[in-house]
């Protein structure tokens, strides 16, 4: 008893840590961002120039790779992980209980994040699933970093992407913040209103290039955000999002 409470000290530690590793994320991107609006004002720099300038560019040496699929990226053991957790931790090998004990939360997470995608359903208003483009994706460990997302597509290039995502970032960027336990806007944008969504306060928006978002946050942290491109309407957009069970999303992240 006493050996699986410290295992459960070592998942809390974890939580904490993870939250931190978002940020650092999350400042690479701003800084990625930058960078990349900087080159769209003054140009991107000249290739040839930069191989001028680099004596050691050759670029007739070697082969060059043409073919490959990346790297597999498959789910941790969470069994295993538990297993070899308490054997470190009985041999006093804390960094590497902790170690284990990250990952098989981590896999857990990911298992979630699959058993969510999987309930999703594979038609929507005559819009087919693209399998291919699943997603589930996870920045760390605790619940707070899970991104599950989905797309459809249909004819006259109508398309439709669902992510759920248990990610405080996430919400920040649709523009929510918490204040008393309610969600507020953090911005008034002229096209955009507040909707109600399956008894939830949610927010729709148009824009000319990426079409109507809705989102819609729930729980701490979550958020269920539905981008749909080409629709005819706003009345056409809205029957697609409502195909989607909230309730049973919420259920199976654990979300009250």
């Amino acid at each position: 008893m006493i050996r699986k409470i410290s295992i459960l000290v070592f998942a809390l530690c974890l939580m904490g840590l993870s939250v931190q590793a978002q940020g650092r994320l999350l400042r690479k991107l701003q800084e990625k961002t930058e960078e990349k609006i900087v080159n769209e004002i003054l140009g991107e720099p000249d290739k040839t120039e930069q191989n001028q300038n680099n004596p050691n560019h050759d670029e007739s040496d070697g082969v060059k790779n043409r073919r490959g699929s990346g790297l597999s990226q498959d789910a941790p053991d969470v069994a295993a992980n538990i297993e070899e957790a308490e054997k470190h931790f009985d041999a006093q090998r804390y960094i590497q209980a902790k170690s284990s004990v990250k990952n098989a939360l981590w896999g857990v997470e990911l298992e979630i994040g699959k058993k969510v995608l999987e309930s999703l359903p594979k038609e929507v208003v005559n819009l087919n699933v693209q399998d291919d483009d699943d997603k589930v994706s996870s920045t760390g460990v605790g619940f707070v970093g899970l991104v599950i997302e989905r797309t459809y597509q249909g004819e006259d290039d109508i398309q439709l992407q669902a992510t759920i995502g248990n990610d405080s970032a996430l919400l920040g960027m649709a523009g929510f913040y918490m204040v008393d336990g309610t969600y507020m806007q953090s911005t008034d944008q002229p096209d955009q209103k507040q909707v109600q969504f399956k008894d939830h306060r949610a927010v729709i928006r148009y824009d000319e290039y990426d079409g109507y978002t809705l989102s819609v946050p729930f729980g701490q942290t979550s958020i269920f955000i539905v981008n749909g491109v080409n629709f005819e309407n706003e009345t056409d957009f809205m029957a697609a999002a409502n195909c989607f069970d909230l309730s049973d999303i919420k259920s199976k992240l654990g979300v009250q």
